[in-house]
């Protein structure tokens, strides 16, 4: 057998190589009442940024009744015309109209349990601290304070779902549909995922808790309120694909990045889910409560001036 090899030059162009979506989706039907929310983006090419996906026409339906969405006053996100809230159990469909094109996605709702203490995947550098106030006129007074270290992913609990704590006082706690889909969550997982277990750099948020006792509040005016969320296995299958390229990626046991997946048909990407949500509002015993069962001893009586 006889081979010969000559140099040639080849040109890639990967400028019209074009984006394999056309729409990507965020948002979904929630157990929680109101005008139901999706934000729909058209995917950035290289070294662009997404934009919105303005004048679609968007229906959901849960083989029962049908939900036409609106386009609000701001481009790209819809809300439902009619307030509703998504029931356990059911399938909803998604129907997406736009450019041409008619796209279609599916999730089914499953049940979230109540919220019970011992499953809020809490860090270890939960702690009760009494910060020392000095006034200008000599005397001192303290303000008790609670910080909740909230892990974004926490392995081998009981439930997977999503998680987020707010304080009441402040404009980002969840009052509607659309808050849900703009949290940054946090994940129980009930499994351990290596590369989620020892990932190359770990993330975490903190909820904070005052008790304003010095301020003429009571102990429980300003709770804060705990909210989970249902996560279905499809829609498990997606967030774990995109962890493995954001989160997870470069670490140890990291999986050869690719696309995430979807349940958008063909020209569309992102997840449009069904999800149950429940919310549990804790006060200063509660928050204790979570100190002595996840915090760190040695800094639960640590003073701050």
């Amino acid at each position: 057998m006889l081979f010969g090899c000559a140099e040639e030059e080849v040109t890639l162009d990967l400028k019209n190589t074009g984006n394999p979506y056309q729409i990507a989706v965020d948002g979904g039907v929630f157990s929680y009442g109101g005008h139901q929310f999706l934000k729909l983006t058209v995917p950035f090419e290289l070294n662009g940024q997404p934009e919105p996906a303005s004048g679609a026409k968007i229906e959901v339906s849960d083989g029962q009744n049908t939900y036409q969405y609106r386009e609000t006053e701001q481009k790209g996100e819809y809300e439902s015309v009619e307030e509703f809230a998504g029931e356990v159990g059911k399938v909803y469909t998604l129907k997406i109209e736009y450019g041409g094109q008619t796209y279609f996605a599916s999730d089914s709702m499953v049940a979230a349990t109540e919220i019970e203490l011992e499953q809020i995947p809490a860090g270890e550098q939960t702690k009760y601290l009494k910060i020392e106030h000095r006034r200008s006129d000599g005397t001192i007074t303290f303000n008790n304070h609670i910080e909740i270290d909230l892990s974004k992913h926490k392995f081998g609990c009981a439930e997977t779902a999503k998680w987020t704590f707010k304080d009441i006082d402040s404009s980002y706690y969840v009052k509607t549909p659309k808050n849900l889909v703009f949290l940054d969550p946090a994940y129980s997982h009930q499994s351990s995922i290596p590369q989620g277990v020892f990932p190359m750099a770990t993330e975490g948020t903190n909820a904070a808790y005052n008790d304003y006792e010095d301020e003429g509040y009571e102990y429980d005016d300003m709770p804060i309120q705990c909210v989970k969320i249902s996560i279905s296995g499809r829609y498990y299958d997606y967030l774990i694909s995109v962890f493995n390229i954001v989160d997870w990626s470069g670490g140890m046991f990291s999986t050869i990045p690719g696309n995430s997946k979807t349940n958008l048909s063909k020209g569309g990407t992102g997840f449009f889910y069904a999800s149950d949500v429940k919310i549990r509002y804790l006060g200063l015993d509660e928050l204790l409560e979570l100190v002595e069962m996840f915090g760190d001893k040695e800094l639960s009586d640590e003073y701050e001036k």
